[in-house]
């Protein structure tokens, strides 16, 4: 299960990256301030991690960033949770797991605030599964986190 969200996430991170006008770093602060080659995309990667810029300029669509990146973590959102639906709605009725967490992970939430998102599916865990269909679930989800 963490080998299909890895690949998952490193083939939209990777398709990502040729398709932006940024590096294998993302885009964000660092982009802004370092080219593109290996050494580089470590100190851009570590500039936009320290300075925690790289989430507001996603949303925001500044520093480098803009809504192709957006795209595609919508469609690892959707493959996440069609090959693990039924995984996500059993752990998502406990308030806690491994799918949950990974899901948590695609919708921007980590650290403690994974908990938050898990309790999120729990105290809705009616109007999202109710229908035990994958793209509503995916519906409700977006609508409850307005990702």
């Amino acid at each position: 299960m963490k080998k299909l969200l890895a690949a998952v996430i490193m083939l939209a991170g990777i398709s990502a990256s040729y398709a932006a006008d940024y590096g294998s770093a993302g885009c964000g602060l660092g982009s802004m301030l370092f080219k593109e080659n290996d050494m580089s995309q470590i100190l851009a990667a570590t500039t936009n991690g320290t300075s925690a810029n790289q989430t507001f300029a996603m949303t925001s669509g500044t520093l480098n960033c803009n809504n192709k990146g957006l795209v595609k973590v919508a469609m690892a959102r959707q493959s996440y949770i069609e090959a693990n639906y039924k995984q996500i709605a059993k752990e998502a009725s406990w308030g806690k797991g491994e799918y949950v967490n990974n899901l948590a992970y695609l919708y921007g939430y980590t650290g403690e605030k994974t908990a938050e998102f898990a309790s999120l599916l729990q105290k809705n865990y009616d109007k999202i599964f109710a229908s035990n269909d994958a793209a509503k679930a995916l519906n409700e989800i977006n609508r409850l986190t307005s990702n």
